[in-house]
């Protein structure tokens, strides 16, 4: 593997730990909601896109309908679901059913975890779990954690129909001009059915199943900030650069790679949120990031 693959999935990898880290801040403390989080976000990021193929002459903005809504369904549920569990808990549910879902579809192509790999994915698998294990409690509602794997299933589906792209950055760029579409028309309807007093299915902050209130978007100054940071920064360019590199890796490889997220994130935590370093956080670090190199080691 060249080294500059080795260098463009290691940004991208970061950039998601960022987009974790910016929607923890800003939706954990209450500075904007969910809507508006990732209606700033996908708008910003389409946007910042768009500059970007403006500026490298790279032509019209290309993607697809199916690469939008995937990623429109994946901006959303992330959102949501992290309004109601834990980091951890959260990040597991995510990238586990992004790894199942992307593993899912390469074995039906004849793409299957062999020797090295299959070791590595299951080391990496281990350290998450034993970073996640002692933080676990009981989801918030069954409907949050549902609503973390589905995010996870519509990642998946976004970076393996991002294998294909020839032109990543203008694949990028369409995809989240058509997903912030999508997205403002949702706003619009939260805002609406905020002035109506309409309750809609969901779940609260409280624990067990009820009834979501949608409250009027009423964003703070840093809500807006880090949605502008989580779409211009970690979701525009880190996306981009996420689809220059998938066409490089194997589905497997690319499924697994991402479990050093959650790692990334929680390290987040300890330099910026002032979160204790802990023997169980550098063994899990260990693990988990050594395991995704035996994955990429063990390439054919």
């Amino acid at each position: 593997m060249e080294v500059s693959t080795l260098i463009f999935t290691a940004f991208a990898m970061c950039a998601f730990a960022a987009n974790s880290f910016f929607c923890r801040a800003a939706l954990g403390a209450g500075q904007i909601d969910p809507a508006s989080f990732t209606a700033i976000r996908l708008i910003s990021g389409a946007i910042t896109l768009w500059l970007c193929l403006r500026i490298q002459n790279k032509g019209k903005q290309q993607g697809s309908w199916t690469g939008a809504w995937a990623l429109f369904g994946y901006a959303v549920m992330f959102s949501m679901a992290y309004l109601y569990m834990s980091t951890g808990t959260g990040a597991l549910i995510l990238f586990g059913s992004v790894q199942l879902s992307m593993i899912a579809y390469a074995a039906t192509q004849g793409d299957h975890l062999k020797g090295l790999r299959a070791l590595g994915a299951v080391v990496a698998a281990a350290g998450l779990v034993l970073l996640v294990w002692p933080h676990l409690q009981t989801p918030a509602s069954v409907l949050a954690a549902v609503s973390m794997a589905l995010a996870g299933a519509c990642w998946g589906v976004y970076s393996v129909v991002g294998k294909g792209s020839k032109f990543p950055l203008a694949d990028t760029a369409g995809n989240f001009s058509r997903a912030a579409f999508l997205m403002l028309l949702v706003w619009m309807a939260v805002y609406f059915s905020a002035k109506a007093g309409v309750h809609i299915p969901g779940v609260t902050v409280e624990r067990g199943l009820a009834l979501y209130t949608v409250y009027l978007p009423t964003p703070t100054l840093a809500g807006v900030l880090f949605a502008l940071a989580s779409g211009c920064l970690a979701s525009g360019i880190g996306y981009a650069v996420w689809y220059k590199v998938l066409p490089a890796l194997p589905t497997t490889s690319a499924a697994s790679v991402q479990l050093s997220v959650p790692v990334i994130a929680a390290l987040a935590g300890v330099l910026f949120l002032n979160e204790s370093v802990t023997v169980t956080l550098l063994v899990a670090m260990v693990m988990t990031l050594g395991g995704v190199y035996l994955v990429l080691r063990g390439r054919r």
